[in-house]
């Protein structure tokens, strides 16, 4: 099966959430953890955010954690 390279990034930006679900992750750290785009991320996570699968907060301090518990995402 191929992935759309949207679809990949949508998949290591919920598993990275997942691996630091006791704190908020930024689209800056989780594009360096990759070594990939940073404008790409930030679109796939706006969409993620839309559909309800990440939560995201506005500020300073502010980040992108998982919206739900991750047995209820599929």
């Amino acid at each position: 099966m191929q992935l759309t390279q949207h679809t990949d990034y949508a998949f290591r930006v919920l598993l990275y959430a997942l691996a630091h679900n006791d704190r908020l992750v930024t689209i800056s750290e989780i594009a360096n953890y990759y070594q990939i785009s940073r404008s790409h991320l930030a679109k796939v996570g706006a969409n993620l955010t839309q559909n309800d699968y990440l939560l995201g907060i506005l500020g300073k301090k502010g980040g992108l954690k998982l919206a739900r518990p991750a047995e209820q995402i599929n």
